[in-house]
């Protein structure tokens, strides 16, 4: 049972690395466009909730952004702070008096909410939300402006890098930033992306307006998610480009860390369940047929993994525990090293061959995707080594108290 359990989730594992690899292969090389792009008007929407430390950091990288000034609106909503976030704000609009950024105060609703309340007094053509914990970098804006030329993107996002990672769960969340850039711009290549990440994310204003706005629905825990799938419900394109390139900072504590991870998770239950229409719909093409079951699928995947991994090691433990109890001099035995020979004559090649297989593949992926995006993979040997070791066991775990919680109906918290 084990066996053939363990040759379901590595067909599915293999299928899904060879399926982005072809699409990583198959990507055409962009032609260079030396067409002068239109440089419409923007509003940039920064939300803010007791962001006192980092705020400035945020709009001085949105001011230093080549873009023409007297395009850029900067709207910097505080949802009710009850830090030093009003004063900070007040001294960077005096800081920089020849551009154009307005402080609106609001009661806390959430940053949905607080995007909402930008989004209603924004001039701009497009619509842009980024984290008041983050920075954009110079060429960000105008990288994300030319895909709106095409009239069915609805949305643009950057590529979300970890702003200068120390400790090393930090530098574990670097990598895995690294190798989810890349998933999203295969998703990106196929049409299939529905995320809009509030690093820096980048709407059409009238679009939004018309599909109702973010959703600022308690029980939503991640509006970037939802408003991006609702632009695939009615077929709009999100794009990535990996050119405009993002920083944020990322949690620096375990409890933290997990938090994050729960909100996470529980707005991905609440927006599939919610367009749950979409999924092996024919009206969504690829997007419907395919990325909304894999994402079930993958998730699954990983529960099933993990489980596998865990059965095993218990079993194995418990069996060994027993042995040495039992059987005399078998621990002495057990300590012994043993030759090539005899380790290659144990092994289940129904288990090894599959695991060896993935294994491989995924270590191409990890190469290939940090060779792409010009990442020293070799600064990141430990980080990568200890998120495998410890990620998918954390994650696992998350999965289970996000199922319990919804299944519980617990209050959903930020």
């Amino acid at each position: 049972m084990l066996h053939n359990a363990l040759w379901v989730v590595s067909f599915f594992s293999l299928w899904f690395i060879i399926l982005w690899l072809q699409v990583l292969y198959l990507e055409r090389p962009k032609k260079e466009n030396r067409k002068k792009i239109r440089l419409p008007s923007i509003t940039i929407g920064v939300p803010a909730y007791n962001e006192e430390k980092t705020i400035e950091k945020t709009v001085d990288s949105i001011v230093k952004a080549d873009y023409p000034k007297e395009k850029v609106e900067i709207i910097i909503v505080n949802d009710g702070s009850k830090d030093n976030t009003v004063s900070v704000v007040k001294q960077i609009i005096q800081k920089y008096p020849s551009y154009d950024i307005k402080l609106v105060n609001k009661k806390n609703g959430g940053k949905a909410s607080a995007n909402n309340t930008a989004l209603r007094k924004a001039k701009g053509e497009l619509f842009a939300v980024v984290d008041a914990d983050s920075r954009i970098e110079k060429n960000c804006i105008k990288l994300l402006v030319r895909h709106f030329e095409n009239e069915k993107v609805g949305a643009a996002i950057s590529r979300i890098k970890v702003d200068k990672p120390k400790t090393l769960l930090e530098r574990m969340q670097r990598f895995e930033y690294i190798m989810s850039n890349m998933i999203r711009k295969l998703m990106s290549n196929i049409g299939t992306l529905a995320l809009t990440p509030g690093v820096l994310s980048m709407y059409r204003t009238e679009l939004v307006r018309k599909l109702g706005g973010f959703d600022a629905n308690r029980e939503n825990l991640t509006e970037d998610l939802e408003i991006a799938m609702r632009l695939k419900y009615h077929n709009y394109m999100v794009v990535m480009d990996t050119d405009s390139i993002t920083h944020t900072v990322v949690p620096k504590k375990m409890h933290s860390l997990w938090r994050q991870r729960i909100r996470w998770s529980r707005g991905f239950i609440y927006n599939h369940w919610k367009y749950r229409d979409m999924f092996f719909s024919k009206k969504h093409s690829i997007f419907g047929l395919f990325q909304m079951p894999a994402d079930a699928v993958v998730v699954l995947l990983l529960l099933l993994n993990v489980g596998i991994v865990s059965y095993s090691l218990l079993n194995d433990t418990i069996e060994f525990a027993i042995r040495t109890a039992t059987i005399d001099g078998y621990l002495t035995r057990s300590l012994e090293i043993p030759s090539i020979k005899e380790i290659l004559l144990s092994q289940n090649l129904r288990i090894v061959f599959p695991v060896m297989a993935v294994s491989l593949l995924g270590i191409f992926f990890i190469y290939i995707t940090h060779k792409a995006f010009r990442e020293n993979i070799s600064k990141n040997i430990v980080p990568v080594l200890s998120y495998f070791i410890f990620l998918p066991y954390f994650t696992t775990l998350n999965w289970f108290s996000c199922i319990a919680q919804e299944v519980l109906r617990t209050k959903k918290k930020w």
